[in-house]
């Protein structure tokens, strides 16, 4: 009886002991876990406004900088062609030089988006020309006095260091729209003032990388602004609740400047508190500020904490109900588990043996433990096969940091000794259609599809000697091969090849995967894996030739053509040729011609002249019909970009041919409007009726009033009429010349100059072509008399 009493107390002492820790640790476990979510979460609210601020600020000191290179650029790139040199340098206005600056410029814009307008000043004519109105004007009735007056001003001039500055300043909201650089003309001046190119950027390319990290970003309540050093809002991208209040925005560009610029730090806005994140480590030193509410970060957390409170209640309720529940059923297993662990026999009426589901669940542990061993080991196998994965691609790589003794005893643990001491062959397989295997398969799915490549090669490399199959690149798989035992090449070839087209037939068989492939020559050395490996991966180009599930031989580049392609004038003149006829049939004939001389030559050098050919074809044919610009630029895009994807040379024909065909497709339906050209021909006569008095009459004015390519008007003028547009204007002219000098008595000199011709010698050259007598022959005929005149 004393022995059992004692036994109860320990029971009983058990049980009570058991329950109180179980609620002890849950309490203690459920508060740790709800202060550490709380303050996990409002340190990583912190964290993540601090980051995407830190983002904003670093991507538009980026954009500025863009903005500034690409100003200068411009600027650098305006100043060394010889137009604009002639107008910011000539004397006396003149139309001419004003039309080809004008045209300069216009070329440049083709290609800068963010470029809102060019101005340029003749220091010495006191002339400003704007690109934006075409306007050429006197400072003073210069459109933007703004400029016109800092200009002028010697003190500006003199003082100026290159920074931008605001223009066209919303006085509301104190906004610019546009951000101005100067680019003065080297040297001194004795007036003080000196030529100058002026480029206007718009300000909105500051926000509009940040407005496409906002589309995204978990935070949508940031605000963001750029401010320059007098207070001028360059651009911001706002929070909806900043989007309609003009005094805070006012207020947080005045609050830039009174920052450091270089740290977060907590605001009060309008009585409000904000974390600011703000930077003016640029060149311009302008600020650039990342605002956040308090408000907007700590509410969730107040939410949560609150919440994980009552959490805390009521989990410590339930707790205590389950832990007394857990202590009492483990109370009598523990003495049964002790009587099993003493070696002591349990008796037979003890429930415990045959239903007390804990203890069963602890017997069984026994049995699972030898089916864990053994799902150790597969995970064992695995986690093998990926570090010697990562290892050889390290060699392969050169990015191992060991020893070359740490690499043999690395590659000996991996039962891997061969490639040190033996001859190798290495061979690398790329999956064909890469681009389709990345669209039609998920992340997990191509993982999959590359491990199966490596097991179905092992398994068939099994039978060929010693081989180590592993995934390089996302879309290469490297072989290296054990070819100790072969001495001559022929042999190796034999083997090499017999083995990959196996593998390439059940890959394709079996996971509907196509391979190319490349081998090597036979090698001896860890040194020369990396160069091999490389060596490789330029021989697996050569499938641009030979076509996908094609096998590369080591001596198949000897068979390439390294040096440079040049397609010929001729060849191209004909592709532009019969673009502009429509016959796209034709054109890709005439391109074939090309591409079976083209695949001769290396990989890049083959990109290289595909783009280069596509450029002159697009250019061409945009010279002759500007009206294709269009439509077709978006085709021109499409292609480069699509491109980048051919792996093999029916890839590249195919996006050829295609191209040509849409591009011979808009040039006849440009054609077929014969109704737009017929009204653009009246034009032309209308213009050069009321023109041909004006001496300077030509093709390039009537298509600088037209705003068309003056090769495209002549071409059509032609195509109408039979004859140019300079003849037809020489006509109309000699034309009115006989109207005056039959029906008026005017003199010579007066009549050419009303018709816009000049008295020389080319004049009676052109008056006999044209008349088919002399001057003084024609004014015999009409009885006038010759005289000096």
């Amino acid at each position: 009886m004393k022995l059992l009493y004692k036994t109860k107390n320990r029971s009983t002492s058990f049980l009570r002991k058991s329950f109180f820790s179980f609620l002890i640790i849950t309490v203690i476990i459920t508060v740790l876990l709800t202060t550490f979510l709380t303050f996990t979460y409002l340190r990583t609210t912190n964290a993540l406004i601090s980051r995407y601020n830190d983002k904003l600020i670093a991507q538009s000191n980026y954009s500025i900088t863009y903005l500034d290179e690409t100003a200068k650029k411009l600027g650098n790139a305006l100043y060394s062609d010889k137009d604009i040199i002639d107008f910011l340098n000539m004397k006396e206005s003149d139309e001419r030089v004003a039309l080809l600056a004008s045209k300069v410029i216009d070329k440049h814009f083709l290609t800068l988006k963010d470029i809102d307008s060019v101005y340029l000043y003749n220091a010495g004519l006191n002339l400003f020309y704007s690109s934006r109105s075409g306007e050429r004007r006197s400072a003073s009735a210069f459109s933007d006095q703004t400029m016109a007056k800092l200009l002028t001003d010697k003190h500006f001039v003199a003082d100026y260091r290159g920074r931008p500055f605001a223009a066209s300043v919303d006085e509301a909201t104190q906004s610019a729209k546009v951000c101005s650089y100067i680019l003065f003309e080297p040297g001194a001046t004795a007036s003080g003032l000196k030529n100058a190119v002026v480029v206007n950027i718009r300000t909105k390319a500051l926000t509009d990388s940040i407005q496409a990290i906002n589309s995204s970003d978990p935070v949508p309540e940031t605000s963001f602004l750029v401010v320059d050093a007098s207070g001028s809002i360059l651009s911001m991208a706002l929070s909806p609740e900043f989007g309609h209040d003009i005094s805070e925005m006012r207020a947080l560009s005045q609050k830039a400047q009174e920052l450091d610029g270089t740290s977060n730090q907590v605001q009060k806005i309008d009585g409000i508190s904000y974390l600011v994140s703000s930077s003016k480590s640029n060149a311009n030193n302008w600020y650039i500020m990342g605002v956040t509410p308090f408000k907007k970060i700590y509410k969730d957390v107040i939410t949560a904490s609150i919440v994980s409170a009552g959490i805390v209640v009521a989990v410590f309720i339930f707790c205590a109900v389950i832990c007394l529940f857990l202590a009492r059923r483990l109370n009598n297993p523990i003495q049964a588990m002790t009587k099993i662990i003493n070696g002591e026999a349990t008796e037979k009426s003890d429930s415990l043996v045959s239903e007390t589901e804990e203890f069963q669940v602890i017997l069984s542990v026994f049995e699972s433990m030898k089916e864990q061993h053994v799902q150790l080991d597969k995970i064992m196998r695995e986690t093998g096969y990926a570090a010697k994965q990562d290892f050889l691609n390290a060699l392969l790589s050169e990015s191992t940091t060991y020893s070359m003794g740490t690499v043999r005893g690395k590659l000996h643990d991996l039962h891997l000794d061969y490639i040190v001491s033996n001859q190798l062959c290495m061979c690398l397989f790329k999956i064909d259609n890469y681009s389709q295997f990345m669209s039609r398969n998920s992340q997990k799915e191509r993982w999959a599809l590359r491990y199966a490549i490596v097991n179905v090669a092992t398994e068939i490399a099994e039978s060929y000697g010693n081989c180590e199959i592993f995934s390089c690149d996302s879309d290469k798989f490297v072989m290296l091969m054990d070819c100790d035992t072969i001495s001559q090449y022929k042999v190796l070839q034999d083997k090499v090849e017999r083995l990959l087209r196996e593998i390439q037939s059940n890959t394709l068989e079996y996971l509907h995967i196509s391979l190319s492939m490349a081998y090597s020559t036979m090698f001896q050395g860890l040194e020369h894996l990396p160069s091999m490996y490389n060596n490789m991966k330029g021989s697996i180009l050569l499938k641009m030739r030979y076509g996908h599930g094609c096998i590369i031989t080591p001596y198949l580049m000897d068979e390439m053509n390294t040096d440079e392609f040049q397609v010929s004038v001729k060849k191209e003149e004909q592709l532009i040729e019969k673009v502009l006829e429509g016959d796209g049939e034709e054109a890709s004939r005439i391109y074939q011609s090309i591409s079976k001389l083209l695949y001769q030559y290396t990989y890049n050098e083959i990109l290289f002249c595909i783009v280069h050919l596509i450029y002159r074809i697009y250019s061409g044919v945009l010279s002759k019909m500007p009206a294709i610009k269009d439509n077709q630029d978006l085709t021109l895009q499409e292609f480069l970009k699509d491109i980048q994807n051919a792996e093999v040379g029916t890839d590249i024909d195919v996006l050829m041919n295609a191209f040509l065909q849409k591009l011979c497709n808009k040039v006849t339906m440009l054609k077929s409007s014969s109704s737009s050209n017929d009204l653009l021909m009246q034009r032309i006569t209308d213009l050069v009726e009321q023109e041909y008095p004006n001496a300077e009459l030509c093709l390039s004015s009537i298509a600088e009033k037209l705003r068309l390519s003056p090769n495209y008007i002549g071409h059509l003028f032609k195509t109408a009429y039979g004859q140019s547009i300079a003849q037809y204007i020489i006509d109309l002219r000699m034309q009115k010349l006989d109207e005056y000098m039959r029906n008026t008595k005017l003199s010579l000199s007066t009549i050419i100059e009303k018709v816009g011709l000049e008295k020389n010698n080319y004049f009676y050259t052109r008056f006999k072509k044209h008349f088919g007598v002399s001057l003084s022959e024609y004014k015999l005929q009409l009885g006038q008399e010759i005289d000096g005149d």
